[in-house]
């Protein structure tokens, strides 16, 4: 199973210890029913072994102990396997391209990180004591054909027709879990919009009814899913109980009329065989597990696949900082959105306009630029070099990409500030002051508006100092003061200092002094 194969590829370390102490909880419980009925027969008779009361207290503490440390390095281990497997995602999804990440969704992305991940570590566990009840019927098995054959093969020939019914109905619950995960990532996917775009279905009673309407469908069907999945658990459970009972009536009515002299043996018979009712119906409740845990793996690991698809090499370096980028021949493609075939050429010390209406393909193109999306056709060159895979990460190592709406993180991952002065002599500079509160690795802010947000964004990556800066409509959140002060103060300096400056705004009447104009229709660029 690929459960198996998981764990034997991910966390092997502990397999064989653990084994060893599955096998002697296993001998421990065989002896400790073996004590208890050469205790009851002592009690029957009046007299006490203190020596069978000492070995009862060993074979509890071995059993105890063996228990104990099953549980504990499953658990651990469960979430070593997790961890494993998150730290290897969230990497790949660092590598992936935006269309990728776009594409595959970030409900379908949060389910396999969380509710998959969470699935698997929960369900390890149970596993885990699955085989160790598998270890003890077979140490029971063994007791119980000593004491009367017979009885043996009829318990066990029912306990074989427990788990056979839990395994006829390993199709249907997988079909009914399957059924049940598409409803919940459409109830999460309809939250995320509900939360995401929480203004926009304020300002509008139709719109709130129509997310709230196609939530409440989604809800519903999860609900009816849910509740097979739960109904089906339950008329399992019910049936094994039912054929619990029945194991009884065999061992009191059935076996009595075919073996001579079992009334010797019941008492020891029909303790083995009521020990053998909980590992047996626990076999038969964690075999559909199973079938859990290998669809939160499946999902997981097929996830992993598709990012791993998307992932480009990395590691290797440019030689140099950018001195030019350019795009040959380049066609870049978003949705149904076909963007080129382009040249753009543009050199350090030098900025570059692009103006363009909404929907032309401006952020299209920065994202080709920033290499977040790959070209369809063509080519991006740094320095007369076509960019390499493996280089393409340090490429944008040494990009800022700035835009209205900038995603401002609480820690400053990566980010060294300047001295206290410095950095206070910035804030002022971007009108910060007062705003902004550094603490640490943190910088504290107190509501910032859409354009502070966006000159916090712009303050960060003047500290960064990176050789390639991007600005997708960036200034289109900005007020007019600050704007004209960006456009004639801020992004001179920049050119001054050797930047490849590219300013992509739909606001022609708000254009830096430029290099060079150009104006993108329709995903092409006009001069």
């Amino acid at each position: 199973m690929r459960v198996f194969a998981a764990i034997l590829r991910e966390i092997p370390e502990n397999l064989r210890p653990l084994f060893w102490m599955n096998a002697l909880s296993a001998l421990a419980t065989t002896a400790l029913i073996w004590l208890v009925s050469s205790a009851t027969e002592d009690a029957a008779k009046g007299q006490f072994s203190s020596r069978s009361l000492l070995l009862f207290l060993v074979t509890v503490t071995a059993f105890g102990i063996s228990h104990f440390y099953t549980l504990g390095t499953v658990s651990r281990d469960a979430e070593r396997l997790i961890h494993k497997f998150r730290i290897r995602m969230f990497d790949l999804v660092r590598q992936a391209d935006l269309i990728t990440v776009e594409r595959i969704g970030h409900g379908s992305l949060q389910r396999v990180l969380i509710q998959d991940a969470q699935t698997l570590a929960q369900t390890l566990p149970l596993l885990a004591i699955g085989f160790q009840q598998a270890l003890m019927l077979l140490f029971l098995a063994l007791y119980l054909a000593w004491l009367s054959p017979l009885a043996c093969v009829l318990v066990f020939a029912m306990a074989g027709a427990v788990v056979t019914v839990r395994f006829r109905r390993v199709k249907a619950l997988r079909l009914l879990m399957q059924e049940a995960q598409a409803a919940e990532e459409e109830v999460f996917g309809g939250l995320t919009d509900l939360l995401h775009g929480f203004k926009e279905v304020r300002m509008s009673t139709p719109r709130a009814e129509g997310v709230l309407e196609t939530l409440a469908e989604a809800s519903a069907r999860a609900r009816r899913s849910n509740a097979s999945l739960k109904s089906q658990w339950g008329r399992n459970y019910a049936v094994v109980e039912a054929m619990f009972y029945c194991l009884i009536g065999l061992m009191v009515f059935v076996v009595p009329l075919f073996v001579t002299g079992y009334h010797q043996v019941v008492v020891p018979a029909m303790t083995a065989a009521l020990f053998i009712a909980g590992p047996v119906g626990t076999v038969s409740f964690v075999t559909p597990m199973f079938t859990h845990a290998d669809l939160a793996l499946s999902n997981i690991e097929a996830m992993e696949a598709r990012l791993r698809a998307a992932a480009a090499g990395e590691g290797a370096a440019l030689p140099e900082a950018p001195r030019s980028i350019a795009l040959e021949a380049a066609v870049g493609r978003r949705g149904g959105f076909t963007l080129g075939p382009l040249e753009l050429r543009c050199q350090a010390g030098s900025i570059t306009c692009i103006s363009g209406p909404e929907g032309a393909g401006k952020s299209t193109l920065m994202a080709l630029l920033a290499t977040l999306q790959g070209l369809e056709s063509g080519a991006l060159l740094v320095d007369g070099k076509v960019l390499e895979a493996a280089r393409q990460q340090d490429y944008r190592d040494r990009v800022a990409l700035l835009s209205a709406q900038p995603r401002l993180f609480d820690r400053l991952y990566g980010l060294s500030l300047p001295p206290g002065p410095e950095l206070q002599a910035l804030l002022a500079r971007f009108e910060l002051s007062g705003r902004v509160f550094p603490d640490g690795d943190r910088l504290g802010t107190r509501g910032l508006s859409d354009s502070e947000r966006g000159r916090l964004a712009l303050l960060l990556a003047w500290i960064e100092d990176r050789p390639v800066m991007l600005f997708d409509d960036w200034a289109a959140s900005q007020d007019p003061a600050f704007q004209q002060y960006f456009l004639t103060t801020l992004l001179p300096e920049l050119k001054a200092r050797g930047k490849i400056i590219i300013y992509a705004s739909r606001d022609e009447t708000a254009q830096p002094q430029a290099d060079q104009v150009l104006h993108l229709e329709a995903g092409r660029l006009l001069a």
